[in-house]
């Protein structure tokens, strides 16, 4: 939950007093769309494809071995930015031909699941993992340890953290069947989808602590013009992974960023976006660039003259706090209001 809005002054070169007021550009809930790790415990489970390779055609058997279903189920958790691990059961069944009945296998993995970024939209990943499959045939049963390796990604479609997954891996089946002509290890090909569900609820953020500002020291006689002033606008929220203004936000933009535009009639105001440093460079960028522009319409649309108004998003450059705490990162993710006036 955000903190009421409410009103500082965090800059000034003249002793008038603004009105401050204050927005984070941080989204609610699902936190600020690829800001806030989630480092719950998840269920994933999903189907798929097994393509086998050639390797699996036993001379002397009159097995025509074909693809067949697949699926599996299993438990994960977030480790860090960069890393997920899983522990999955999974079996599937190939086709033998005609009359010559199915090759069943199962059992499981423990899989390393590397993270190249933590974008909600595409959060794409290698995998590599290690476990046990049994092989129960019409001929025999056995079991051996299989390698896994392959490509995938996920992608956030809730405020809960659920996600869809998909991915793509080439398996080494290790697994000897002891027949005359056959070969010890088999690679095949397996394309699953599926989803993740986290456990628990989402760790709330703490709310940023509150900054006592000194009072400005008596400044010399005004500078020439023009003055620029700086107000931070909290309470300007938006939702998971988007740049749509709340109501709140626009009751706030209403009400204090008005005020403050009447109060300064021959002033321009620049909309500057701010986000943290979790996600890409280029990911917060934008972000921050698109939310700054939504507010600067915002304002036209309630009757500021848009010569007035300018956006501009500046991502994570501009930090205000320590972006390795939740505290900071809180701090960090803003909209300014910059206001340049002639006197």
């Amino acid at each position: 939950m955000f903190a009421a809005p409410s009103t500082q002054k965090v800059s000034s070169m003249n002793s008038k007093k603004s009105l401050l007021f204050a927005a984070g550009l941080a989204a609610c809930s699902a936190g600020a769309s690829a800001s806030e790790l989630d480092d719950r415990w998840y269920l994933s489970a999903g189907i798929g494809y097994v393509a086998p390779g050639n390797d699996r055609e036993l001379p002397g058997t009159g097995w025509d071995v074909d693809g067949g279903p697949a699926a599996f189920l299993g438990v994960g958790k977030t480790i860090n930015e960069w890393l997920n691990v899983e522990l999955n059961a999974k079996g599937n069944r190939l086709d033998l031909g005609s009359g010559n009945g199915d090759w069943d296998q199962w059992g499981a993995t423990l899989d390393g699941l590397v993270f190249f970024n933590r974008n909600p939209k595409f959060s794409p990943y290698a995998v590599v993992g290690g476990g046990w499959m049994q092989s129960d045939t019409p001929a025999d049963n056995h079991d051996g340890g299989i390698a896994e390796a392959g490509l995938g990604f996920m992608r956030t479609i809730n405020d809960d953290g659920d996600t869809l997954r998909a991915e793509v891996r080439h398996r080494w089946d290790f697994t000897n069947l002891n027949a005359p002509g056959g070969k010890e290890n088999h690679n095949d090909w397996v394309m699953m989808v599926g989803v993740t569900i986290p456990l628990g609820k989402r760790a709330e953020a703490p709310a940023p602590a509150p900054v006592a500002m000194a009072e400005p020291e008596p400044t010399p006689p005004p500078a020439p013009p023009p003055v620029t002033e700086t107000v931070v606008l909290k309470g300007v929220n938006f939702c998971f992974d988007c740049d749509t203004l709340s109501g709140e936000a626009q009751a706030i933009l209403d009400g204090d960023a008005m005020a403050i535009v009447q109060h300064h009639p021959n002033a321009t105001f620049e909309v500057a976006g701010h986000t943290d440093a979790v996600g890409s460079d280029t990911y917060n960028q934008s972000l921050s660039q698109r939310r700054a522009s939504n507010v600067s319409a915002y304002l036209v649309q309630k009757g500021v003259d848009a010569s007035r108004v300018t956006a501009v998003g500046y991502g994570e450059s501009q930090p205000v706090a320590d972006n390795s705490t939740a505290a900071g990162r809180a701090e960090n993710r803003r909209v300014e209001l910059r206001i340049t006036e002639a006197r």
